[in-house]
């Protein structure tokens, strides 16, 4: 690249060159006589305005070319900062109201109910499944509003009885575990998030609650691995990258956890707590 930036500074230099000799033997072969008395002074000044336009311009081109040839451009919207902005809005496990409840997982701040303006949604959906006893979608609600007030154990009922009607759906295993979670039932929860990846596996979030339920039973080698698998799917999450070198840090494996704080560095440079981290574990 620094090759290629000097070859362009020197045809550049080049033409200037010729368009100075071109310009200067112009002015040689003007008749002497139409020359005025003040032309011996005027003239260099404006052959040195002229000049000094012409290398402003070119100057100013040639810079624009090298900052492009260095793809120094004006960064995009969808920035590293941007992407982890929108990653840490819905990565948040440690959310509760008091040191005694569970820890939260990512994938139920997407749990939302749209009720308009019932002051009492329960009583609705219930109202709803009161005449349709198989009213699959009022149960779907019901449960997603047991989610989202936290009563984990009509959750648990309700996507159990989900199951029941449709065992190939992925979101009743992963919402049924993330109940189980929240009561402390982490043996059941694995099960959940396990049927729930071997029917889609594509959803990140899903893998790292998995992995928070094996940290959750000191099984942090399966735990790793669930997170690898996260992150294979989500590559620049720095939240996924966090939790697998604390991992790491805790089965004693110090090489692989400061690769990873390595990567998260990479991935964001400012990161201070990675920085921290991987300086205690090169001291």
């Amino acid at each position: 690249m620094v090759i290629f930036a000097a070859i362009v500074f020197i045809v550049s230099l080049l033409t200037i060159m010729g368009l100075f000799l071109f310009r200067f033997s112009q002015v040689l072969q003007r008749p002497l006589v139409k020359v005025r008395l003040t032309s011996a002074v005027e003239q260099p000044t404006r052959l040195r305005t002229y000049f000094r336009s012409k290398l402003k311009v070119m100057g100013q081109s040639l810079w624009h070319f090298v900052l492009e040839a260095k793809d120094l451009k004006p960064a995009t919207a969808k920035t590293i900062q941007t992407q982890y902005q929108k990653v840490k809005s819905v990565f948040r496990i440690r959310i509760r109201s008091s040191e005694q409840e569970p820890l939260w997982l990512p994938e139920a701040q997407e749990l939302t109910v749209k009720t308009g303006e019932r002051l009492n949604p329960e009583e609705t959906y219930l109202e709803a499944i009161k005449k349709n006893p198989t009213d699959k979608q009022a149960y779907e609600s019901l449960g997603r509003h047991y989610l989202q007030v936290k009563n984990f154990t009509e959750a648990a009922q309700t996507y159990e009885y989900l199951i029941k009607l449709d065992p190939a759906r992925d979101i009743y295993f992963s919402n049924l575990g993330l109940s189980y979670y929240s009561l402390g039932e982490f043996p059941k929860a694995v099960q959940c998030y396990e049927k729930a990846l071997a029917i889609n596996s594509k959803i990140p979030t899903r893998w790292i609650n998995l992995a928070l339920c094996f940290l959750a039973l000191d099984e942090t080698v399966r735990a790793i691995k669930a997170l690898s698998q996260a992150i294979t799917l989500d590559k620049l999450n720095t939240n996924y990258l966090t939790l697998l070198a604390d991992a790491y840090i805790k089965i004693g494996n110090q090489v692989r956890a400061e690769e990873v704080l390595e990567q998260i560095l990479a991935v964001e440079p400012t990161n201070k707590f990675a920085r921290e981290k991987l300086m205690k574990l090169k001291i």
